[in-house]
């Protein structure tokens, strides 16, 4: 896959380092732990997946002259369309 590391452990490191992070940033603006500690908790998995997002943006514009994979469902058909009047 490209070499990306889709491991549920890497997935769960993320989160709570972005988790301490958040709950620290919280503490530092004067939230006390008990309210900081539920918001950094609920931040954690969509401040990844943004974080993600644009992971995947800059990783598709590296290398431009690369084939791209098409991952859309209607590509098979369009190729099976293709086969059969090329051969007919």
């Amino acid at each position: 896959m490209n070499g990306h590391n889709h491991g549920g452990k890497s997935h769960l490191i993320g989160m709570i380092v972005i988790g301490v992070v958040i709950l620290g940033g919280l503490l530092v603006a004067g939230r006390s732990i008990g309210e900081a500690l539920p918001i950094a908790a609920v931040l954690a998995c969509p401040v990844m997946m943004i974080g993600m997002m644009f992971l995947m943006m800059r990783g598709k514009t590296k290398n431009p002259d690369a084939p791209q994979e098409s991952h859309m469902h209607g590509d098979t058909a369009s190729d099976e369309t293709a086969k059969t009047t090329t051969q007919a």
